[in-house]
């Protein structure tokens, strides 16, 4: 019996090495869980890295771009001088004309014609009528300069084209004339023409 001891001694010894065999195998294990761990956190950093040079590659691509539209804006300031001369040379031709226009009428000739110096009753005289009825004698007397004969009218403001008596001095007096008194006002007009025209004296008379 003793000597089969040993022998079942040297039996076992293997058995307890195979069981660390075995517990060699199970770390094993555990490290290819751990190389793969590991490999996939490295692949997730490429990954990373590779997003984070896509994002370089556009976001420089976009400023790339924006030089393409300076020229673009660079021909605002072509229209800006272009439409400053255009306006400079306008204004200055306009104005030309505008000065030109106005001695046209100071070219034109003032009208002349024949003037009363001295002329009366004045306006609005009251001829002192005491009623309704009756009549009141007038005199009438002027004194002009240019005219060449004269005439008188009632009721007009041309004497030579409703005349009362034409063919009169271009100065004088003229007393053949009467205010009927049955009218509130009337009017009377001493005319004057010559050579260089004609000149009308319009006055009213009262009651």
């Amino acid at each position: 019996m003793s000597d089969d001891t040993p022998t079942v001694r040297f039996e076992q010894t293997p058995d307890a090495e195979s069981g660390d065999s075995g517990g060699r195998g199970g770390d094993g294990g555990k490290t290819s869980k751990t190389l793969i761990v590991v490999l996939s956190i490295i692949g997730g950093i490429l990954l990373i890295a590779v997003v984070v040079l896509l994002t370089l590659l556009f976001s420089r691509g976009f400023p790339g771009a924006a030089p393409a539209a300076m020229p673009s804006e660079s021909a605002g300031p072509s229209e800006t001088p272009s439409a400053s001369p255009s306006e400079t040379p306008s204004s200055t031709p306009s104005a030309s004309p505008s000065e030109s226009a106005s001695p046209s009428p100071s070219t034109s000739p003032p009208t002349t014609g024949p003037v009363f110096t001295s002329f009366s009753p004045a306006n609005n005289t009251s001829v002192g009528c005491t009623s309704n009825s009756g009549q009141v004698p007038l005199t009438f007397t002027w004194a002009s300069t240019g005219a060449t004969e004269a005439a008188i009218g009632v009721g007009t403001t041309d004497a030579f084209a409703g005349a009362y008596e034409t063919g009169l001095p271009p100065s004088g007096t003229y007393t053949d004339i009467s205010y009927q008194c049955s009218e509130a006002s009337q009017i009377y007009t001493v005319s004057i023409r010559g050579t260089s025209g004609q000149t009308n004296k319009t006055v009213t008379l009262k009651r």
